[in-house]
Parts: C-alpha cells; sequence; structure tokens
C-alpha cells in the first residue's frame, strides 16, 4: 500500500525535517596538543618507513576529503600530527611498532560516523584511516556452517550490500548506507533484519585482528571464545579488526520507507497548557512570520484530513512493538522532532517489513495514519538504506545519547511531554533539528544474542520488548553546544528518573548511540564489565588500546564501583 503524497505546500513542513542544505568548508581548529614532540616523531619515522601511506605535512591542515569524510563537524575540527592510511593489515602491524616506541596517541577510522569529537579521530596525534582496507569477498559455506562474506572495516554498508544484492543476499549491517562497517560491528549493531538474524555482533563468524604485540590473529568462537566474546560489543578495547567474516542470508524485496505526520493544533495546545508551557508571542520578524505563515498551512492541512493525535501514533507504535506481536519480519524506528519553521511537534515513523510476500498486517494501524508526507514502497533493501543516508546528511554539528526502559505506553506518553517541556529550552538555537529516536530491541533481537556462545552486551534471554530512547540533535554553531547538549542530557535524565521510579527502567547503553559521558560497559552489568576487563588485561597487558588510543569508549578499572 502507498500512502499518497500531500500538495506541494505541505511539503515545506514536512521537509524541513531533512535541512537540506549548503555546506561550506570551515578552517579547522589546531590545538596545542599538535606540537607534541612524540608524535611528531612517530610520524617521522611512519612517514620514513611507509611513506605514500603516509599524510605528514605540518604546516598544513589534514586533506578536506579527509575532513569531509567525518560525519559530526565536531569531529572535523580534530586535527591529528599525521594520517596513516594502510593498503595491508601488515602494514598496520608496522605502523603499531613506531606509535609504542613514540609512545604516541592514535585513533582509528572505520566510517567516521561518531557524533563526538575524538571518537575516531585525534588532536595532534596519529588517526590510522582503514579506508583502503575495502575488500568485499562472498566466500560461500567454508566449513559447513553456512554462507559468508569477508569484508574489511574500510568499507561503508552500501558497499557492501550493492555487491551482495545482485545475487540477492544480504549480512546484517547498518540501515544508514554511509556508517562504516567497523565500528557498528564492534558496538552490537542494530539491523533492519534483527529480529531474524540477531544484531550485527551476533552474526560475525570470525574477525582478523591486530593485537597490541602486533601478532595478527583470526578470532573465532573454536580458536579464542573469551576474545570473540568480547569483541561482540566491547568496542576499540582488544585490537583493531582488519576483516570480518559476516554470516550472509537470502533477502528479496521488501516494504517499507519514511512517514512524517503533523498533530491537531488543539491537542498540542491541550498538552503544552497543561504542561505551563507558553506560546512564543509574536514579533515581527523573518522567523516569527514564517512561523505565523506554516500555522496557517498546519491548520490547512488538518481541514484536509492530514493531522492525527498524538495518543493515536504511540498506541500504533505500542502495539507493533508489543510482546505478543511475534512477526521476525517487521523493524520500526519511530520518534518526535521540534520544526522551527512551524514551531511545532512533528512524528516520523520509518516502518519496514523485510519479506513482502509473507506480510502479516502487523503495519495495518499505522498506515491507517494519514502522513503528510510517505515515501512507501516496495524496493529492494539499498533503496532503504539510501534513504536513510540522504535523511541524515552529514557536515552538522550534532549531540547524541542514549537510554533503554521497558515498553510501557504510559512511560511514552510522559517522555514525550518531558520533551515539549525540554525543547523549549533550545528553540532559538539556529537550524536546530532535536529528534527523539525511539525503536525496540525486540525479544527476537534478544533471543538470537545467544548464538556462537552470546554476546557481552548483559540483556537476558528472558528480558524485552526494551526500547531505546535516543537523542540525535543537529544543529549548526559551536556556540550553542553547551545548550543544545544540556537539554538532551536533562530530557534523558528525567525520562530516566520516571522510568526508574515506575521500575521500567534497563541499565543498557547502547553504545552506537551514546554519548562520551556515558558508562556504556557499566550499562553491560558489572558482572560482563570485569570479564571485559580481564580479557582486555590478557591481550594487552600494557594498555596500548586503553592508554595510547583514548577515543571512544573505554575500559578502565577506574570504572569499577
Amino acid at each position: 500500500m502507498r500512502f499518497s503524497t500531500p500538495p506541494r505546500t505541505l511539503l515545506f513542513a514536512a521537509l524541513s525535517f531533512a535541512v537540506c542544505r549548503g555546506q561550506s568548508y570551515q578552517e579547522p581548529l589546531v590545538g596545542n596538543e599538535a606540537g607534541q614532540t612524540s608524535c611528531h616523531n612517530a610520524c617521522s619515522a611512519l612517514k620514513s618507513t611507509l611513506s605514500s601511506q603516509v599524510y605528514y605535512e605540518s604546516t598544513e591542515g589534514p586533506p578536506l576529503a579527509f575532513i569531509n569524510s567525518y560525519y559530526a563537524v565536531q569531529q572535523r575540527e580534530v586535527i591529528p600530527a599525521c594520517i596513516f592510511t594502510p593498503n595491508k593489515a601488515q602494514d598496520i602491524t608496522i605502523a603499531l611498532q613506531i606509535i609504542k616506541d613514540h609512545q604516541c596517541h592514535f585513533a582509528v577510522k572505520s566510517g567516521g560516523h561518531g557524533a563526538f569529537a575524538k571518537a575516531s579521530n585525534t588532536d595532534g596525534g596519529v588517526t590510522i584511516d582503514l579506508k583502503n582496507l575495502n575488500g568485499i569477498e562472498m566466500r560461500g559455506d567454508v566449513d559447513g556452517k553456512g554462507e559468508v562474506t569477508s569484508v574489511g572495516p574500510g568499507n561503508r554498508w552500501m558497499q557492501v550490500y550493492e555487491k551482495l544484492e545482485v545475487f540477492n543476499k544480504t549480512v546484517v549491517g547498518g540501515r544508514q548506507a554511509d556508517v562504516g562497517v567497523g565500528g557498528f560491528l564492534l558496538g552490537g549493531g542494530i539491523s533492519f533484519v534483527s529480529r531474524r538474524y540477531g544484531w550485527a555482533a551476533d552474526n560475525i563468524r570470525s574477525y582478523e585482528v591486530i593485537l597490541a604485540n602486533g601478532s595478527i590473529v583470526n578470532v573465532n568462537q573454536e580458536s579464542s571464545p573469551d576474545l570473540y566474546w568480547a569483541l561482540r560489543g566491547g568496542g576499540n578495547n582488544f585490537g583493531i579488526v582488519t576483516k570480518f567474516e559476516l554470516e550472509t542470508y537470502p533477502q528479496g524485496l521488501a516494504s517499507g520507507g519514511y512517514n512524517f505526520y503533523i498533530f491537531q493544533p488543539s491537542e498540542i495546545a491541550a498538552r503544552e497548557a497543561r504542561l505551563a508551557i507558553l506560546p512564543i508571542p509574536f514579533s515581527f520578524t523573518l522567523k516569527s512570520i514564517m512561523q505565523k505563515s506554516t500555522g496557517v498551512i498546519h491548520r490547512a492541512a488538518c481541514k484536509l484530513g492530514y493531522c492525527i493525535n498524538m495518543d493515536t501514533m504511540i498506541d500504533a507504535f505500542y502495539n507493533i512493538v508489543k510482546e505478543d506481536q511475534k512477526d521476525p519480519n517487521a523493524q520500526i524506528i519511530f520518534g518526535f522532532t521540534y520544526i522551527h519553521q512551524m514551531d511545532s511537534i512533528m512524528g516520523f515513523a520509518q516502518p519496514l517489513y523485510s519479506k513482502v510476500e509473507e506480510y502479516t498486517g502487523v503495519f495495518d494501524e499505522l498506515r491507517g495514519l494519514k502522513p503528510v508526507y510517505s515515501t512507501t514502497r516496495v524496493a529492494n533493501m539499498t533503496n532503504f538504506y539510501k534513504e536513510i543516508k540522504d535523511w541524515s546528511e552529514s557536515g552538522h554539528r550534532q549531540s547524541w545519547a542514549t537510554m533503554t526502559i521497558k515498553l510501557d505506553k504510559q512511560l511514552l506518553q510522559d517522555i514525550l511531554d518531558i520533551y515539549l517541556q525540554e525543547v523549549q529550552t533550545i528553540k532559538h538555537v539556529r537550524d536546530i533539528v532535536p529528534a527523539i529516536n525511539i525503536q525496540p530491541i525486540n525479544k527476537d533481537d534478544i533471543q538470537n544474542f545467544q548464538k556462537n556462545g552470546g554476546n557481552c552486551l548483559g540483556i537476558d534471554a528472558g528480558e524485552g520488548a526494551l526500547i531505546l530512547v535516543s537523542t540525535a540533535f543537529a544543529f549548526e554553531d559551536a556556540k550553542d553546544d553547551d545548550a543544545v547538549h544540556a537539554m538532551g542530557q536533562k530530557f534523558l535524565k528525567r525520562s530516566w528518573d520516571l522510568a526508574k521510579s515506575r521500575g521500567l527502567h534497563h541499565r543498557y547503553i547502547y553504545q552506537n548511540y551514546a554519548d562520551i559521558s556515558q558508562d556504556v560497559f557499566g550499562g553491560y552489568g558489572e558482572e560482563n564489565r570485569k570479564k571485559l576487563l580481564s580479557i582486555q588485561k590478557k591481550y594487552d597487558p600494557e594498555g596500548v588500546f586503553s592508554k595510547l588510543q583514548p577515543g571512544y569508549f573505554k575500559l578502565q578499572e577506574g570504572q569499577m564501583k
């Protein structure tokens, strides 16, 4: 079923969510750390040894292509002393020894999609860019356990999917086409086919890993069950992965797409009155005139039947996710965002059904809601991955964080109220798109966590459905960093405290959406954190990947409580 497209005048409101605007290059900010002698000596040694694979120009900034390969502006502003781009795993072994000899800090970049500074870039150190480790090889059934595809960490997911799709095959990977393979897989990895097969980390047959001592090892459940377990969600704390063997599955057409919803003004006004939120007074400014104009369009859209109730949308999401909904082909991303051009809230949902021929009607209630704009269609999976990329463009400042709760309809309603209150504090921020993403960790996903010896995420088989609530804020000006970050933190804290007061909280923190201030490995549970620390000490006794690679989420003794 395909929704009808609304009139062109209404697309202004729906399409404002995409924030489609041009990008301009800004001169990066070079910090004092760039002059550190040890790292410049390391860069000189790397240049002498590995030559063309090293970019080391101490009087110039990094190449523009390298800067723009990062998703968030905060990462683009970080300036390494040099950039090392290996062509094979053995190159990294040589480079790692040089880096250790000079005690220089480093970062490893796969796709560069981290949302905060230094996630995969390093200020004044060595950034190892894995983009040339981009092999993709369909290897068939090599061990009698099913088909696998060998994938290098320098790929982005679209490269992998396009290679496999011509054979009607897929792997369990990212939903945004431009996300890098490496960080996604090491952080867990939610997929559109996770209810069928588990998360991406649950579908890695083996890893080729460079350990702290420079050795290149093949890690699988039989060879190194402890390290294999740790790599399935343990992030960058154990080594540099140079190849993933991914379990490979048949995949045909799918049905889905983005749907954007506007809400009844009377319902919004009633909620805001109950929450003591005062309307923004009109003034003769361009922004105020635009908001007034779009308010007229909003009311006209309601008369044409395009407005829905917030309660109805939450009910539809709840019914798709609830425990007795057992269709493993159904996945959904759902949420809300403030639209500054309208001075109002818009809802969005992206349902996807991964086997069109087996559709059970699970999305019928959602499809009964009339969107102001919809892209629902039947297409190849790559078509949906590209669409998410288009609606999540790079080159803006980002503020992300996440928490996990248990599924509860009233709690979702109350979290929406908290959002309505807290978003008032950042309405002034230029071109702000403060989206709240809500998506399930279904019982089917969790049951698959036990595959191949289990993962280290700390979610038990009997749990679910759980809900990830995440802030994904995009904005433009560095001067707004503190205000935007503070709003996201306060929203999540209030929501978490409310969930905890009702016994509806869960400790898990999804690494790939987390803010650097969050204790990701504490969210795995104390037993799993202790086990991960023990494995880290075994394979990296000198702490190379915890001390010299400081970026992203670290396992540290100091975190133990």
